[in-house]
């Protein structure tokens, strides 16, 4: 073997080993004591929650979760909470259909997604009952 191709294999794991180091050490700091909130729904919109338990990553299902919802027409901001796997939607109440933001988790791969509650400023007849699934 010539010492370049043994350069190589040396040096290959030894690089990447220390990105994934760096990648590991550059975790999230969960004590909260840097972490600055995001401000969420200043404008005081109603807001409805659902509860969607299939999630099970917050990088992929989270992600895919929040889009979905971003995409209902009516929704102005949406919040995940991974750990308490819950969406939170700001909408505009005459425009927005729970309805059909269920629907379209159900159709994505989220079964067992339902409406978990409504703001007290949003009218309960505005929110329409989830469909059976199926």
């Amino acid at each position: 073997m010539n010492s370049r191709a043994c350069f190589l294999a040396i040096m290959v794991p030894v690089l990447f080993g220390a990105g994934c180091a760096d990648t590991t050490n550059a975790s999230v700091d969960v004590s909260g004591k840097s972490v600055t909130p995001a401000a969420f729904n200043v404008a005081g919109a109603p807001i409805v929650e659902f509860s969607v338990p299939d999630m099970m990553c917050p990088e992929g299902c989270g992600a895919k979760t929040k889009e979905i919802l971003s995409e209902q027409p009516g929704a102005k901001e949406v919040v995940i909470n991974f750990e308490a796997k819950t969406a939170t939607v700001a909408v505009e109440s005459d425009k927005f259909d729970a309805g059909a933001a269920i629907a379209a988790l159900v159709d994505h791969g989220f079964e067992h997604s339902t409406l978990k509650s409504d703001a007290d400023h949003l009218d309960a007849s505005a929110v329409p009952a989830k469909q059976p699934a199926g």
